[in-house]
């Protein structure tokens, strides 16, 4: 197989066409992990790898080398879990961490890898006494070795999502039960937190459940899931804590009844030129939307481009993984139906189609996908 090369143009950055791409996908109640191969030539997605596990992750992540992936368990018992990529179709299990202490009776619900020494793994818990994240090491090899530091929010928290800035000295964690926005410090040493601020919600109810830096590192933005709206955040560049710009877009139509939709996740463009968000229908009669904005070069957005309607309501996840490649491509999972979608970002970012299909129906799936090359 070839590797991927971006090539940088103008406008849209695009990857060099006819290469042939892998994915990782996982799953909310089944124990399976699924490899996709997509062709951005023939426009073809399909599935080329389908390995049992003893885990159901409902949220996966690559290691900074791609070594390895992590992902949330649900079952044996609640925690974390760790495999080794000898390729994307090679996976091998290596170990499993439990959540612990206050938190061991909530579920792990979202895992993400630091990609700078000691390239630590941290996780968050979601239901139950969920008011407290995970930090955990990894050996040389890249395999989570333990649990390295048990750290609380606060009595009324339940984080969903997390992201670093740039440098992975700072922490963001989207606290959708708690209706707030916490910045940590990380050990460049340790990979331990300690706390910086938190920030509440721009209103009650907005419920902060996904977050995306930009490379800038002077832009935060929140999915508020409770008021179905993008939120753009500044961050101060000597506290690295944000501040709410009172800048917010709809994920959802206007003559939409906001109930009856929950918005769910946001990511930045291989560029850093553009930002995908989604939102999910509660119901099965309604489809969920995705959305996409043009970014300034330092990340503050420019333009809602389009509001699009998905194929099917989302289920708990319609969630959005653009490619490590190129502008153009991004990857949607759906849980409603059991399937992944790849869809394309037109040259000027105006709009976006669904270019490939595939179902996955097994009662699990799907939840999040990582593109491994």
């Amino acid at each position: 197989m070839r590797a991927s090369t971006p090539v940088a143009l103008l406008g849209l950055a695009t990857a060099v066409m006819g290469e042939v791409h892998q994915l990782i996908v996982g799953t909310f109640g089944t124990e399976f992990l699924y490899t996709l191969e997509f062709d951005d030539q023939a426009l073809t997605l399909d599935l080329i790898s389908n390995m049992s596990t003893n885990a159901a992750s409902s949220w996966i992540a690559l290691s900074h080398d791609k070594k390895n992936l992590y992902g949330t368990s649900w079952n044996i018992p609640t925690g974390y879990v760790s495999y080794t990529l000898n390729n994307a179709t090679d996976i091998v299990y290596d170990t499993n961490v439990t959540i612990g202490g206050d938190c061991q009776s909530s579920k792990a619900i979202f895992i993400m890898a630091s990609s700078e020494p000691p390239y630590a793994v941290y996780g968050s818990p979601f239901g139950g006494t969920a008011d407290c994240g995970s930090v955990m090491s990894v050996n040389a090899d890249g395999v989570i070795s333990g649990m390295q530091q048990n750290y609380t929010y606060s009595s009324s928290s339940g984080v969903h999502g997390m992201a670093f800035n740039p440098a992975n000295t700072l922490l963001y964690s989207s606290d959708d039960s708690g209706n707030a926005l916490w910045t940590h410090s990380v050990d460049q040493t340790t990979g331990e937190l300690t706390y910086v601020a938190n920030v509440s919600g721009p209103a009650t109810g907005s419920d902060p459940r996904h977050v995306a830096v930009h490379p800038s590192g002077e832009y935060l933005y929140v999915i508020l899931e409770g008021a179905n709206e993008l939120a753009q955040y500044s961050i101060d560049n000597a506290t690295g804590v944000p501040s709410f710009d009172n800048v917010t877009y709809p994920l959802i139509p206007s003559d939409a009844t906001s109930s009856s939709y929950w918005s769910d996740e946001v990511a930045v463009s291989f560029s850093g030129n553009y930002l995908w968000a989604t939102s999910r229908g509660r119901a099965t009669n309604t489809t969920g939307y995705i959305s996409g904005f043009s970014l300034s070069t330092t990340g503050a957005i420019t333009q809602q481009m389009f509001l699009t309607p998905t194929t099917s309501t989302g289920g708990t996840s319609n969630s959005i993984a653009p490619s490590g490649f190129s502008d153009k491509w991004a990857a949607l999972t759906d849980s409603a139906s059991g399937f992944v979608e790849i869809w394309e970002l037109a040259a000027n970012g105006s709009a976006a189609s669904i270019v490939a299909h595939l179902d996955l129906v097994d009662g699990g799936c799907c939840a999040n996908a990582v593109w491994y090359n």
